[in-house]
């Protein structure tokens, strides 16, 4: 019986190279005709765009929540722990860090899967945020102390100075620098462990300097901290990874160089005589 269905195949092999049939195998169609592009520039238009969207979502909340409310019918979350606490004017320079380290995950998560959860995460944050400074506005205005006897010439008190001129006394529970710097540091340990430790100084510093400039109360820390921390587990802890979730070392360096950007531009602005206060 075998033979014959040995045989069988050998008649039709033998007749298919006789009549000249040729039957290549299917060619798949290509991948690319199936699925929306992933090449690099499609990946950098997308991201730029998320990153861009974010941006003007958060700062245009803000802003436009912080200056349309009146900070003496805002209410206070002052504790005793909140007087102890010292004015450290140098310490504006760790409290800034939050208007990069947004971007931190720009520059160490590299899947897109992965990186577009992390924006979905950002943008829970940013919503609950602006929901509770809408609804419980809360003012630092009796936090922060007179300004007037700072020495201006010396670059940290003048960086405090203009804080408190361009960033209003509202907007503080949940600390939303805060809950970024966490969530951001979280993002990019899940791409790549070693990037989440590089983060910790960057939260750490946030963390005390939000207290000593006088901008937040301790409850909006803590608070700040746990929304970043949930939004993390939420919606980017369970986030499959692939082969390359994360940017190597040149992605870290790129964002220390925006860091070391940012700081040189407000030097400048020192050196020029930027005084926002007097306007």
């Amino acid at each position: 019986m075998a033979s014959e269905v040995q045989g069988g195949f050998g008649v039709l092999h033998n007749s298919a190279t006789e009549e000249g049939v040729d039957h290549p195998a299917a060619t798949p169609e290509p991948l690319l005709a199936q699925a929306p592009s992933t090449s690099p520039a499609a990946g950098i238009r997308e991201r730029l765009a998320l990153v861009g969207a974010l941006l003007v979502y958060c700062m245009g909340g803000y802003y436009a929540l912080g200056l349309s409310q009146d900070p003496l019918e805002a209410g206070e979350l002052r504790l005793p722990i909140d007087d102890w606490i010292p004015l450290i004017p140098a310490t504006i320079w760790c409290y800034v860090w939050v208007y990069t380290v947004m971007l931190y995950p720009v520059f160490t998560v590299r899947e897109r899967a992965l990186f577009r959860r992390v924006t979905l995460a950002y943008a829970v944050v940013i919503t609950i945020s602006l929901g509770f400074y809408a609804l419980l506005p809360v003012t630092s205005i009796h936090l922060r102390p007179d300004l007037s006897q700072l020495d201006l010439r010396v670059f940290h008190n003048w960086g405090l100075r203009v804080n408190y001129a361009l960033d209003p006394p509202l907007n503080l529970f949940p600390s939303l620098h805060l809950s970024i710097a966490t969530l951001a540091a979280l993002c990019a340990g899940r791409a790549r462990p070693l990037w989440g430790y590089l983060a910790i100084p960057l939260v750490l510093g946030i963390a005390v300097s939000i207290l000593t400039v006088k901008q937040h109360f301790v409850v909006d820390g803590v608070a700040g901290l746990i929304l970043g921390a949930g939004a993390y587990v939420a919606f980017v802890h369970a986030t499959p990874r692939g082969d390359q979730p994360a940017y190597g070392w040149r992605g870290p360096l790129a964002y220390t160089g925006v860091l070391l950007g940012f700081y040189l531009a407000f030097f400048a602005l020192f050196l020029g005589g930027y005084a926002p206060w007097t306007e």
